[in-house]
């Protein structure tokens, strides 16, 4: 079955479809209009600004001295490998692993989640010297 639109109905059709770009066209954001390369423009060199900066003075900081150099041994013995705090954040993902496992009855998620943690747990703990 085809149907034969008359020529009102086509022009009726085009016009609609028309108004619809526009009002599309209206959504896109004024800095990428030609009347409007200014705003772009400045866009673009604050953005290339910014990655200078960050090119330039972010390694400056890497040659940081430790602030916590003299502390370190105390560090050591609250957070290093038998502690309190360690043995906490243990027992946290337990009950983080045991919650998801009653809420979501997804055991294998659950369990999974608990070993990957204490996977980064331990690996966290060696990067940063502990």
């Amino acid at each position: 079955m085809t149907t034969s639109m008359t020529p009102t109905e086509r022009e009726a059709l085009r016009i609609k479809a028309d108004q619809e770009m526009v009002r599309i066209g209206a959504l896109v954001p004024k800095c990428y209009t030609p009347e409007n390369r200014t705003l772009m423009y400045k866009i673009v060199g604050m953005f290339i600004l910014w990655v200078l900066l960050m090119v330039f003075f972010v390694p400056t900081l890497v040659h940081a001295a430790d602030p916590f150099a003299p502390a370190k041994s105390e560090i050591v013995d609250t957070v290093g490998s038998g502690s309190t705090a360690q043995f906490a954040l243990l027992v946290i993902g337990l009950c983080a692993a045991g919650i998801t496992g009653f809420l979501t009855r997804n055991w294998g998620a659950a369990i999974g989640g608990f070993v990957v943690g204490m996977i980064f747990l331990n690996v966290a703990l060696k990067v940063v010297g502990l």
